[in-house]
């Protein structure tokens, strides 16, 4: 009897669904898990990125407000709510003096000046820059006014410093003496080409001093960040080489019969009101009359009654010269892009013909404005004006008006004088005359013809007056001349 044998074939393939499976279930899970560490990853960087960005903006907030404050227009601008905080504008703030503004956020202690304490956000940035810690007995504190809008939400930023710089707090030699000066601000002056940081003690009037601006944030997760501005004011850098200043081609000039009225060159020899922060300099002498023309000296001599009313430099009466205009008004097309710059930011810009009663009712010695006058402007009865007065057409004014500043009557350029003569007002700072257009408007190749007319005039007269041509252009904003993140070490 035989045996059967029965053979089983196994398949090579058994088990592999099985072995794929598990493959098939591992990758799912690998990438399951990439895409979980994945997410968190995106999260905690979308976290890292908002924390970031708004200490950022928190920073930024802090360095605004306080370039802001520094504009004498701003509402809460330190003259307002701090009147002792910063100098005069036109005067130097030390190197060693250091102003901050404080933020704390509830009841926390915000102190710069603590050192040895972390805790209360020391300010360790300065004594990186300046080798030395801010002393107490040269350092001002403020609180900040960002609190005071309503339903809004103050930034988080702990503190803002203002200072000025040296070269050894940026550790630059401007000047190229091979020197890191410790000890002299620095200044910027836009008259140069290029506009540049300079290094003077005496600065020229065209520049003005360069302050360091300086926030940290801190957020509520410990995000930190430290930024600064250095800044420096905008002016429109109008000087004058005499009192009265023409431009022109052609000067058609009567000068006033009055015995009280001059014009003086002389710094300050007017007596006009005080301006906080500054004393003219009566050695600084210019001239009476300045002219662009030198053909032009003798007839605006020819048209003087009383010469020996007309002093300043060179000592001879009536002291009338040929003299240079700064850039910003040599031309026709440069005084007129100056007026234009003027007009962005004035206080008041009218339309069409206007008198003194047209003028801000805010306006004072001690709040000098920016007017423009876009046709006539006439001055009656007891009136003085404070600050920087732009006319494009007929400037025309009596005894006992006056102005304290600077008046540009440029444009159809011309001046007359209301009245028969008296008056015991009269003009402290400077007056630019110059026809920059034709009759239609259309701007000159050159300055045309100037008539000034003030036969029979009275009133005090012109007296240059340095003081008063700064006072008559604040800032009409601080421009920011360099911007970095600095990492925060407390």
């Amino acid at each position: 009897m035989k045996r059967s044998v029965h053979r089983i074939n196994r398949q090579p393939e058994a088990g592999v669904a099985l072995l794929l499976s598990i493959f098939v279930l591992l990758a799912i899970s690998v990438v399951g898990i990439a895409m979980i560490v994945a997410s968190g990853t995106e999260s905690a960087l979308a976290g890292n990125y908002r924390a970031s960005t708004s200490s950022y903006y928190a920073a930024t907030a802090g360095l605004e407000e306080a370039r802001g404050r520094l504009l004498p227009k701003n509402p809460n601008s330190f003259d307002v709510t701090a009147p002792t905080f910063m100098p005069a504008f036109g005067t130097t703030l030390a190197p060693a003096q250091v102003r901050y503004i404080l933020n704390p956020n509830g009841g926390e202690v915000v102190a710069p000046l603590a050192f040895a304490t972390p805790a209360t956000y020391p300010d360790n940035e300065y004594t990186q820059e300046f080798t030395v810690n801010p002393l107490a007995a040269n350092t001002q504190t403020i609180p900040s006014t960002s609190a005071n809008a309503a339903g809004v939400t103050p930034p988080l930023y702990k503190w803002v410093r203002i200072n000025a710089i040296t070269e050894k707090s940026i550790g630059r030699d401007i000047n190229g003496d091979g020197v890191i000066d410790a000890i002299t601000p620095l200044f910027y002056d836009s008259a140069l080409t290029p506009p540049r940081l300079i290094v003077n003690a005496l600065p020229p009037s065209t520049a003005q001093q360069v302050f360091e601006i300086t926030a940290l944030a801190v957020l509520p997760n410990r995000t930190e960040k430290l930024l600064q501005y250095t800044v420096a004011p905008r002016t429109f850098n109008l000087n004058f080489p005499s009192a009265l200043t023409i431009g022109a081609n052609n000067v058609a000039f009567t000068g006033a019969n009055s015995n009280p009225y001059q014009v003086n060159g002389q710094d300050g020899s007017g007596g006009g009101p005080a301006v906080p922060g500054c004393t003219p300099n009566p050695a600084t002498v210019k001239n009476a009359i300045g002219t662009t023309n030198p053909s032009d000296v003798a007839a605006i001599v020819a048209g003087i009654p009383r010469p020996t009313h007309y002093t300043g430099a060179g000592g001879t009466t009536p002291n009338v010269a040929q003299v240079s205009l700064a850039t910003s008004l040599d031309t026709p097309l440069d005084t007129y892009n100056t007026v234009q710059a003027i007009t962005s930011s004035a206080d008041l810009v009218i339309n069409g013909n206007a008198t003194n009663a047209n003028m801000p009712a805010g306006m004072s010695a001690s709040n000098p404005m920016t007017v423009v006058v876009n046709g006539d402007f006439s001055m009656t009865g007891n009136y003085t004006g404070y600050g920087l007065l732009v006319v494009t057409g007929n400037f025309a004014y009596s005894g006992n008006t006056g102005w304290n500043g600077i008046v540009l009557v440029v444009g159809d350029g011309t001046t007359t004088y209301n009245g028969n003569g008296g008056g015991n007002n009269g003009f402290n700072g400077a007056i630019y005359v110059a026809t920059i257009w034709d009759a239609s408007h259309n701007l000159l190749n050159s300055f045309g013809p100037v008539s000034y007319d003030i036969s029979g005039g009275g009133g005090n007269g012109v007296y240059y007056d340095s003081c008063w041509i700064k006072a008559a252009q604040q800032p009409a904003t601080y421009q920011i001349l360099s911007f970095r993140e600095i990492p925060y070490n407390d």
